[in-house]
């Protein structure tokens, strides 16, 4: 069901991070992050404040595509707010994000990484110019 993948793989989502012990002239410079990339994150972040908010609706009304909130429905047998509200939310959650985020036209991939270490891929699509998450598929 990977409807259900989304919330399950949302739940609890966590922060990663490390240094890198070399010297900041042996570092590359970063990327510069497209306005694609960054209004996807914008995206990532409202889903982690509505996750520790406890705000199912704003999940499933503004952050989720419509397609992809009937699934959770029909897949849980209840409305996507109490299934989301039920099985994701948590006061401490955060989310991973991998560096790689891609965009072609009107739709975004990005990597997000779990506490607990699974890791999934969240697919966008912009609507409205707004992009929202699609589908989630877990990685191995």
């Amino acid at each position: 069901m990977p409807s259900l993948a989304v919330v399950t793989a949302i739940a609890a989502l966590a922060g990663c991070g490390g240094s890198d012990e070399k010297p900041a002239t042996a570092q590359k410079p970063s990327a510069s992050v497209s306005g694609n990339q960054r209004s996807i994150l914008a995206t990532v972040d409202a889903l982690q404040t509505a996750s520790r908010k406890g705000d199912g609706r704003k999940v499933c009304a503004d952050l989720f595509t419509p397609q992809l909130a009937k699934s959770v429905e029909a897949a849980a047998k209840r409305s996507c707010a109490q299934e989301v509200r039920r099985s994701m939310f948590t006061p401490d959650a955060e989310i991973s994000v991998g560096r790689n985020i891609d965009v072609t036209g009107d739709r975004g991939t990005a990597v997000i990484q779990e506490q607990n270490g699974n890791v999934s891929k969240l697919s966008f699509v912009k609507q409205s110019d707004q992009w929202r998450i699609d589908r989630v598929t877990p990685q191995k």
